[in-house]
C-alpha cells in the first residue's frame, strides 16, 4: 500500500480560521461590486435595442401613401386642383357700437315753464323736421305777448314825443335837454321791443304774425330735425320747467361706428379700409386722439355702408389689414392634426401622398397656404379628409 506525506515547513506560518474567513468575504463583496453594474449595463442595453428595434419596426410599417382604385376614388368624392392666387388680408377683431353723431341728435324742450295739454307722437315714431311734438300751455307766454304790446305802445308814444321834442326845438321853445331825452326813451323801448321779439321766436311765434287783440295761450312743439323719437317724457298735464327735455329725437341715416383699437393694432389702421360685421360693412373715416391707459386703446370712427342700425348696438367685426396676393386652397383641402398641417397629392402613378404645409389666415372658405415647394403634381381638394381617413385606417390594419 502506498503511502502519502504531507510535509510541512515550520518557517512556513499556517492560516488560522478566522483569517481565511476574511479573505473569502472580502473577494465575494469585490465580485458582487464589479458584477452588479455590469449586469445593470446589459440590461439597459437590452432594452435600448428592444425599443429601437421596436421603433424602426413601427417606421417601416407606418403606410406613407395610399393607392386608391378608380370606383375608391368615385365613390369618395375625390376632386383634385391647384392653388389659387387670391386676395388675403390680415383679420383685426374690433368692437365697438352703433352712435349717433350730435349732429343728427337733439333733445327737445321748451323755453318757458307751462303744462303739457297734449302729445302728438310715441316713442319710435317717425318724424320730419318741424314736425308738431306736442302742445304747451304757458302763462309766462301770456306775459311774453303782454310784454311785448306794452313796449309797442310805449315805443310808439316815444317816438311820437321825440318828434314833437325835434320840432319844439328847432322853433326854440323846447329846451334842448327835452329832446335828448326823448330820442334816449325811444332808443330803450326800441331795443326792448327788439329783445321782446326775439324771445317770441326763440318760442316759436312771428311777431309779425301777432295781433294785439289775440293773445296765444298755447304753442306747439316742435321737432329740430327729421329722425325717429328715441325716448318721450312728456306726460298730459305734466308741469314742466324751462329747459325741461320732453323728447328725444335722433336722425339714425347718420349713424356711425366708434370702435375700439388696441395699441398694437394702430399701425395697420387706416382711413378707407373696410370693417365686416354680420349685418354688413363700414368704412374707416378718422382715428382718435385720445388713447385709454387702462384698456390701451383707441377710438376709431366708420361710416356704415348702406345700412341701418340702431344706436347702441353693439357690433364685433373684422378689419381688413395688409391685403395681399397669396397661394390658397380650399379649407376641404387641408388636413389639420394639432398645431401642423398637410395636403394630399397624387402622383403620376396614381398613389396619394402626404405633404406638410403651413396655413395663413383663412377667409371665405380659403386657406393661405405655403409651402416648401411646390408640387407639380394635382392636390385634392375635395376627400382629403376621407383619404386621411383611409391612410389612418391602413396604419391601424398594419398595427
Amino acid at each position: 500500500m502506498k503511502r502519502t506525506y504531507l510535509l510541512i515547513n515550520p518557517s512556513m506560518p499556517a492560516l488560522s480560521p478566522c483569517k481565511t474567513d476574511t479573505f473569502m468575504g472580502r473577494t465575494t463583496s469585490l465580485i458582487k461590486h464589479l458584477l452588479l453594474p455590469f449586469a445593470f449595463y446589459l440590461f439597459l442595453l437590452s432594452c435600448s435595442k428592444t425599443e429601437t428595434a421596436q421603433t424602426e419596426e413601427a417606421t417601416a410599417t407606418a403606410p406613407t401613401e395610399l393607392k386608391l382604385t378608380a370606383e375608391q376614388e368615385k365613390n369618395f368624392g375625390i376632386t383634385l386642383g391647384s392653388p389659387e392666387m387670391r386676395m388675403v388680408y390680415d383679420a383685426i377683431i374690433l368692437n365697438g357700437v352703433v352712435e349717433a353723431p350730435p349732429q343728427q341728435t337733439a333733445s327737445v324742450s321748451f323755453p318757458l315753464t307751462g303744462i303739457v295739454r297734449s302729445i302728438n307722437v310715441l316713442a319710435g315714431s317717425q318724424v320730419g323736421k318741424g314736425s308738431n311734438l306736442a302742445t304747451i300751455e304757458s302763462l309766462e307766454l301770456i306775459q311774453l305777448q303782454e310784454d311785448y304790446w306794452k313796449t309797442v305802445g310805449q315805443l310808439t308814444f316815444a317816438e311820437q314825443e321825440r318828434q314833437r321834442q325835434t320840432t319844439l326845438t328847432q322853433e326854440d321853445v323846447g329846451a334842448k335837454r327835452k329832446l335828448q331825452q326823448a330820442e334816449s326813451d325811444a332808443r330803450v323801448l326800441e331795443a326792448t321791443k327788439q329783445g321782446l321779439e326775439a324771445k317770441l321766436q326763440v318760442v316759436g311765434i312771428d311777431p309779425k304774425n301777432l295781433k294785439i287783440n289775440q293773445i296765444v295761450r298755447s304753442i306747439a312743439v316742435r321737432s329740430p330735425i327729421a329722425g325717429v323719437v328715441k325716448m318721450t317724457h312728456a306726460t298730459i298735464g305734466k308741469s314742466i320747467s324751462a329747459g325741461e327735455s320732453l323728447f328725444e329725437i335722433m336722425n339714425q341715416s347718420g349713424a356711425r361706428l366708434v370702435l375700439k383699437v388696441f395699441e398694437k393694432d394702430l399701425p395697420q389702421l387706416k382711413v378707407g379700409q373696410k370693417v365686416v360685421f354680420t349685418e354688413g360693412s363700414a368704412t374707416i373715416t378718422g382715428l382718435g386722439n385720445n388713447f385709454d391707459p387702462t384698456s390701451r386703446t383707441v377710438d376709431a370712427y366708420a361710416n356704415l355702408n348702406g345700412i341701418r342700425l340702431l344706436a347702441g348696438q353693439y357690433i364685433h367685426g373684422k378689419l381688413e389689414a395688409s391685403p395681399r396676393q397669396a397661394e390658397t386652397l380650399p379649407e376641404s383641402a387641408v388636413v389639420r392634426t394639432g398645431e401642423a398641417a398637410h395636403v394630399f397629392i397624387k402622383t403620376p402613378q396614381g398613389v396619394y401622398q402626404p405633404i406638410d404645409v403651413k396655413t395663413g389666415v383663412t377667409q371665405d372658405g380659403f386657406v393661405e397656404v405655403i409651402f416648401q415647394k411646390k408640387p407639380s403634381v394635382p392636390i385634392v381638394i375635395t376627400g382629403a379628409q376621407t383619404v386621411q381617413a383611409e391612410l389612418t385606417k391602413g396604419l391601424g390594419e398594419e398595427e
